[in-house]
C-alpha cells in the first residue's frame, strides 16, 4: 500500500477535525498575461491554438475579460486565501490569467483529490465507446464476480455502473473515515464490507469508495493498469503529462482520489469537456458521454445536481440574473475545474488540503464573486 498518500490523508483528516489553517506565504506570481503574448496568438479574431503543448496566452481585455476585476481576485486571495495554490482562467481557448502563490508554480504537480472522480468518468465513457464495457446498467457484480462472490447482502450485486456514476450505490460511505479505508490496503474490498443503507439507485450519497470500483472495473475489462490505459487513450493525447496517481495495496490506481495534476493540464482536461470531448477535431470522449455526464442524473441538494461524477450548478445568478449554467470537478481542500460553456470559459483553482480560508469559505466563493463577474 501507498504509506506516502496515507498519510496525506491521515494529516488531512487530523487537522480537519482540530479546524487547523495553514499560515500566511508569500504569494509566487507569474508575470502577467500581457508579457506572455504571442504573434497571431493574442487577439479575439483568430481562433487560439490547441493547447496540446502549450496554451496560447492572451491579455484578459482582448479575450472580454476585465484585468482589475481579476486583480481584485489576486488581491483577496492574498488577503483571505491563504490556502490557493494557483487560479488560472480560460476564455475562448487563451490562457487570459495564471497566478500560483506559496512557492507554487505552472510545473508544481499536487494532489488533487476528487477531481479524480471526473477523469474517472471520463475513462467510462471511453471504454465504453472501444466496447470494453457495454452499458451503465451493467452490474458491478457481474464485472468484478469474485470480489462480490459470498456477499453479505444481496442487494450489493444489484449495483451497476449507473450506481456508482450519479454517487447513489447504496452502500454506507467510507467517507467518514478515509484513514481507515486508506490503510486497508484492498480499497475494493474495504468499501463493499460496508453496509447497505439505501437500495441501489435510490438516493445520492457521496462515496469515495464506491468509486474505486470504476478503476478495478476498467482494469479488468482493459487487462491493463488504470494509469497505463489513462496515459494512452486520455493523458497523451491532450498532452496531459501526468506521473503520479496513488493505488492500493492491489496496485488498483485510485478511482475516487490519487491523481497529481498540474493546474495548466487541470485547464485541459475543462477544456476537453468545453468542447464536448473534441480536441483538434479528435473525438477523445464521445459527444453523448460527455452531454450525459455533464446533465442531471440526481439531485444532491436546493440547486445543486450531479451527473456522472461531476457537480451541477448555477453560478452568478444575483440582482435578477439568472446566473450561468456550470459543471465543474471538485476535489477536497478546494481543488477545482469549473466549466462555464455560455462563457467559452475554464477556470482552475488549486489548494493546500490541510489547510483553509480565513473565513473559511470554500475556493468556489473565488470563481462567483469575482471571476465570473470579470466576463463580458
Amino acid at each position: 500500500m501507498n504509506k506516502r498518500f496515507c498519510a496525506i490523508w491521515l494529516v488531512f483528516v487530523v487537522l480537519s477535525a482540530a479546524g487547523c489553517s495553514g499560515g500566511a506565504g508569500n504569494a509566487a506570481q507569474t508575470e502577467p498575461a500581457e508579457a506572455s503574448l504571442t504573434p497571431n496568438e493574442s487577439g479575439t479574431d483568430a481562433a487560439a491554438a490547441w493547447p496540446t503543448d502549450k496554451w496560447s496566452r492572451s491579455a484578459p481585455e482582448r479575450q472580454g475579460v476585465d484585468g482589475e476585476q481579476l486583480a481584485k481576485a489576486d488581491k483577496r486571495i492574498k488577503e483571505n486565501y491563504l490556502n490557493v495554490y494557483s487560479l488560472l482562467v480560460v476564455r475562448h481557448g487563451y490562457l487570459v490569467y495564471e497566478n500560483y502563490y506559496h512557492g507554487m508554480n505552472n510545473s508544481s504537480a499536487a494532489p488533487v483529490f476528487s477531481v479524480t472522480k471526473s477523469v474517472m468518468s471520463a475513462l467510462t465513457g471511453i471504454a465504453m465507446n472501444e466496447g470494453l464495457l457495454d452499458n451503465t446498467d451493467q452490474k458491478l457484480s457481474g464485472l468484478l464476480p469474485d470480489m462480490f462472490a459470498g456477499m453479505d447482502d444481496n442487494r450489493k450485486g444489484d449495483i451497476t455502473l449507473r450506481d456508482v456514476l450519479t454517487m447513489s450505490g447504496g452502500l454506507e460511505s467510507i467517507d467518514s473515515d478515509y484513514n481507515a479505508y486508506f490503510t486497508s490496503g484492498d480499497w475494493l474490498k474495504y468499501a463493499l464490507s460496508k453496509p447497505m443503507v439505501h437500495n441501489p439507485g435510490e438516493q445520492f450519497d457521496y462515496n469515495t469508495g464506491l468509486t474505486h470500483f470504476l478503476s478495478g472495473v476498467i482494469s479488468a475489462a482493459a487487462k491493463r493498469d488504470t494509469f497505463s490505459y489513462a496515459q494512452e487513450v486520455l493523458f497523451k493525447r491532450i498532452g496531459m503529462k501526468v506521473s503520479n496517481w496513488e493505488h492500493d495495496g492491489k496496485g488498483i490506481y485510485g478511482g475516487g482520489s490519487g491523481l497529481y495534476l498540474k493546474p495548466e493540464d487541470m485547464a485541459k482536461f475543462g477544456y476537453l469537456y468545453l468542447h464536448k470531448g473534441k480536441w483538434n477535431g479528435e473525438q477523445i470522449i464521445p459527444e453523448a458521454w460527455v452531454e450525459e455526464s455533464t446533465k442531471k442524473q440526481i439531485t444532491v441538494a436546493s440547486g445543486v445536481d450531479y451527473g456522472y461524477l461531476f457537480w451541477l450548478e448555477t453560478m452568478g445568478a444575483k440582482d435578477g440574473s439568472p446566473g450561468y449554467s456550470t459543471f465543474r470537478a471538485d476535489g477536497a481542500g478546494g481543488q477545482k475545474i469549473v466549466v462555464v460553456p455560455e462563457l467559452d470559459l475554464v477556470v482552475v483553482v488549486t489548494a493546500n488540503q490541510r489547510s483553509t480560508s480565513r473565513d473559511k469559505a470554500d475556493t468556489q466563493a473565488i470563481i462567483a464573486d469575482y471571476v465570473l463577474p470579470a466576463v463580458k
